[in-house]
């Protein structure tokens, strides 16, 4: 269990999946461009490694029954065998239900908890439990840890209920260490709350909830939780966070404070987070909450250099035409994906701004060896009053299910 001290708790190691909204990726026809065209296209292809089958993958969460005595029937891959012969009713150290609604009580069926379940089925790809003392609209953690790998899945959502709830939708992480930037999307977090520890200064808040489940700290697994201040059932988390901005549907979060770094309360890239918003009007821990469940989603970043001028390219400045420059995609090094980049520019002063300059293909990510690619060198251009705008967009399919990335830049190049 948790100590209230350190806000370290250790279990099993887990890790989780993505889940990001996905979106179109338009379709660019190349025309003649002033001073040529170049494109580019290259063929993969991505082999799953066997290891990746024993990282449970949470695709859906069912609730039968009724409030206080729910059955939750989990579909997905990777779970595993179950660690004890079924049917089974008490706790084990693979299973775990959070329930932010219930700071008291809200943890069920996991090792050292009051609150038991009924493990009835447990195959690689459907596990059932019941007994779950949940209400209508709680937001709800799972987490599944597989006894061979150890590894896990986590998910996050609500009770069904006859209202609309909070929901995030994703959450993107970029940065290292303590400078960790985490950004939350969604709906239903209402305006900043009057609480909310100022821009620069870390600290707790009743309203967010941080939880980082990892398999990186010792020989288990622990949990450090992040920025929560707990309605005053507990103590506030020792570890805190830096509440950078809060609108409606986006929190972002600009770093650790308070104890982090300590012990085991440290991120890296890959662990699986569980995240818990309430809305900024609440009293309660019992009212309108969302529950998020994964490791941070994959994120790609876009940039470009300036091959004769030797520096990087800032997004809307302009280079002198003529100058060479190279497009790179960056991903998060633990993440999988696959897809391509489109470098667009206008064409003649007279003519619409669709010419395909330049179409590359990638893969990154540890399948590969490398969490970037690169085009071709590419020649700017220009004509005297006529600026040239290119435009960069760049796509990424992971390979969990519901995992994309998206990205996009933009400069300019002129006769100077």
């Amino acid at each position: 269990m948790k100590n209230k001290e350190s806000g370290v708790r250790t279990a099993t190691s887990l890790a989780g999946v993505v889940e990001r909204p996905a979106e179109g990726f338009a379709r660019l026809i190349g025309r003649s461009l002033l001073g040529g065209v170049a494109v580019s296209l290259f063929a993969f292809a991505l082999c799953a490694g066997s290891a990746w089958a024993q990282t449970p993958q949470i695709n859906t969460v069912q609730f039968s029954g009724s409030a206080g005595n729910y059955t939750l029937t989990i579909k997905g891959s990777g779970f595993g065998k179950p660690a004890v012969a079924l049917p089974f009713r008490g706790d084990v150290a693979n299973f775990r239900i959070g329930d932010g609604a219930q700071l008291g009580h809200g943890e069920w069926g996991y090792t050292g908890d009051a609150n038991m379940l009924a493990y009835e089925t447990w195959a690689d790809s459907t596990i059932a439990v019941a007994g779950f003392g949940g209400q209508p609209c709680d937001s709800v953690v799972v987490a599944v840890w597989n006894t061979t790998s150890h590894l896990a899945g986590t998910w996050g959502g609500n009770v069904p209920c006859g209202v609309s709830p909070p929901q995030i939708t994703s959450v993107e992480l970029s940065g290292t260490g303590a400078a960790l930037q985490i950004v939350v999307h969604g709906t239903g977090f209402g305006s900043a709350p009057s609480t909310l520890p100022p821009p620069g200064t870390a600290g707790d808040s009743n309203y967010f909830w941080f939880l980082d489940f990892r398999s990186h700290c010792g020989s288990s697994s622990s949990l450090f939780e992040a920025g929560f201040d707990r309605w005053g059932a507990n103590s506030p988390d020792a570890v805190t966070l830096d509440y950078e901005s809060w609108s409606d549907d986006q929190i972002v979060i600009s770093g650790f404070g308070g104890t982090y770094g300590t012990g085991c309360a440290t991120y890296v890239a890959g662990d699986p987070i569980a995240i818990v918003v309430y809305n900024s009007e609440d009293t309660s821990d019992t009212e309108a909450q969302a529950a998020w469940g994964g490791p941070a989603a994959a994120s790609i970043a876009i940039s470009v250099q300036d091959l004769t001028a030797g520096k990087s390219i800032v997004p809307g400045a302009a280079i002198p035409a003529g100058d060479q420059f190279q497009v790179t995609v960056t991903g998060a090094p633990e993440y999988n994906c696959a897809r391509q980049f489109v470098v667009t520019a206008l064409g003649a002063a007279t003519v619409a701004p669709s010419v395909l300059v330049q179409l590359q293909s990638f893969i990154i990510g540890p399948a590969v060896g490398q969490n970037s690619a690169s085009g071709g060198v590419l020649t700017s251009n220009g004509v005297t009053g006529h600026e040239n705008d290119w435009k960069i967009s760049a796509s990424c399919n992971g390979s969990n299910s519901n995992s994309f990335a998206f990205g996009q830049f933009e400069f300019l190049s002129a006769v100077q």
